[in-house]
């Protein structure tokens, strides 16, 4: 890759503009009302159904996520309320609207690598991969679900900020990495940004205040030596993203699987491998919920 610095952006500049910029996404309203719903003590599944019907697209990807083979739910599911009652669950509802209406913040072309389908292809089938994951692990090692969810659905969000909010430099950014396939992402990334999408994307996930383990596996899911707080979360989203990796969605350096993080999330290699088979085999499902995050 070519090291012409007069093409790219001075280091830190850009993090400075993200950061004094009037342009920052607004947090939408209804991932507002879910997050001071989440805080309440005395909320219950009623308040849940009248902030998601707010949105019906939302409320009616909930109900297909409720269909898909993930849950194994083989009734029929008739309403927002049934879902939510006898398949989802309170909490992980909540987890899967918040990451729904989060999604829907950004604009960005839907083209290229850094357009609107590969991305919501990546972190759908991460969000679901990481599920899956979550669900082999030892019982009393398990991390929430939900939030583990919201991991892998978010964790690239510095990619969408940068597409939304700087367009130039967005475009700069996709013909380099069209032209370098070679070189990992991050590296294009530092040389022409100054900066990287998970240190934006974890800036951006605190500025909206979401949880301390979606800003640690924003800011640390490309970092196989990161051994801190919520490091679990991390964790699994750099093994999702190394096992998506093989079906060629995705940003990952390797698809290699580092064996003490596998040993420390308490799975092997082949059950990792067994939760990546269930997760293609069920792209049709997903795929669903790929096109309509990416219309």
């Amino acid at each position: 890759m070519s090291n012409n610095k007069d093409a790219s952006i001075p280091a830190s500049n850009l993090r400075q503009r993200i950061e004094s910029t009037t342009k920052l996404p607004a947090m939408p309203d209804v991932a507002q009302s879910l997050l001071r719903l989440n805080t309440n003590p005395n909320s219950n599944i009623s308040d849940l159904i009248e902030i998601i019907e707010l949105d019906p697209s939302i409320s009616a990807q909930i109900i297909r996520y409720a269909r898909s083979a993930f849950y194994g739910y083989k009734g029929e599911i008739p309403s927002l309320s049934y879902a939510i009652k006898v398949v989802l669950g309170y909490n992980s509802t909540i987890d899967i609207a918040l990451g729904l209406s989060l999604g829907k913040t950004f604009n960005i072309p839907d083209n290229g690598p850094m357009g609107l389908y590969p991305f919501w292809q990546h972190s759908i089938y991460s969000a679901a991969l990481v599920q899956r994951l979550i669900g082999v692990m030892p019982t009393q090692h398990q991390p929430l679900p939900g939030i583990g969810f919201l991991c892998g659905l978010l964790h690239n969000f510095g990619i969408l900020l940068v597409a939304h909010i700087f367009k130039e430099e967005s475009k700069q950014l996709q013909q380099a990495i069209e032209n370098n396939n070679d070189t990992p992402r991050i590296v294009i990334e530092r040389q022409i940004l100054g900066t990287d999408h998970m240190e934006i994307g974890a800036w951006l996930m605190h500025s909206w205040n979401l949880h301390a383990e979606i800003q640690v596996a924003v800011a640390e899911h490309h970092n196989q030596h990161y051994r801190g707080i919520h490091a679990a979360y991390a964790k699994l989203t750099l093994i999702a993203d190394h096992l998506l990796k093989r079906h060629d969605i995705g940003d990952a350096e390797s698809t290699e699987l580092p064996e003490d993080i596998l040993s420390s999330l308490g799975f092997n290699q082949e059950q990792a491998e067994e939760m990546l088979e269930i997760v293609i085999t069920s792209a049709p499902e997903l795929d669903i919920l790929v096109e309509q995050f990416a219309a």
